[in-house]
């Protein structure tokens, strides 16, 4: 009988707190924690990101990365905004469900490819009919951002790198540009992966 109800309140413990399973399934590193939003279309996984994950991992031992969990859809009905939207959320929970686990220790860098440098500059500063930034509290927690060929690119801005002289396809707000910029410290957007995957790695372990 004693064994019947100690099951059942470790079932009940669980069930009171959700997030227990998903946090003690974070190992917490000592290197730095990736969090890698691929390209519209791309394979599940870090598509083409994982060229500057692989270079980061060899320059900053004990880091590792993951991939965000969204469609990285591109169609015309609407489809993009969802999924856009789909990916600050993953992100955003990847962000809180590591520092909840790994807490003061941690040290996150955020890597996004076309549709995911829009997640990632999203998740930093919000974006119109988006899911709402990560909070200041976890602004000291995240040690990079790299972005690449983001359609929401605008240049002149303290962040951007490499060699892009166009805007991009959508405009990005004042306001979110504005705060956008007061990420310049830890955040470098450039056109493209295959140039800057070196010097996006570079800037990431500098920052680590």
């Amino acid at each position: 009988m004693r064994s019947i109800l100690f099951v059942s309140a470790l079932a009940a413990t669980a069930a009171a707190h959700p997030l227990a399973k998903a946090q003690s399934a974070i190992t917490c590193v000592s290197g730095l924690y990736m969090i890698a939003a691929r390209g519209s279309e791309e394979a599940p996984g870090e598509g083409h990101l994982s060229q500057i994950t692989i270079l980061v991992k060899a320059l900053v031992p004990g880091s590792t990365s993951v991939a965000v969990d969204y469609p990285a859809a591109i169609y015309d009905d609407g489809t993009y905004p969802v999924s856009v939207s789909k990916g600050i959320t993953d992100t955003i929970k990847k962000i809180k469900d590591y520092v909840a686990a790994c807490g003061s220790s941690s040290r996150i860098a955020l890597l996004g490819f076309s549709q995911g440098g829009n997640v990632m500059t999203d998740v930093l500063a919000g974006g119109v009919l988006k899911p709402a930034p990560i909070g200041e509290d976890y602004r000291r927690y995240i040690r990079s951002v790299v972005s690449l060929g983001d359609p929401t690119f605008t240049t002149g801005q303290s962040f951007d790198v490499g060699n892009a002289t166009r805007n991009g396809i959508f405009s990005r707000g004042g306001d979110s540009l504005a705060k956008l910029n007061t990420y310049a410290g830890v955040l470098q957007s450039y056109s493209e992966v295959p140039t800057f995957a070196s010097a996006a790695a570079q800037f990431i372990a500098s920052k680590a």
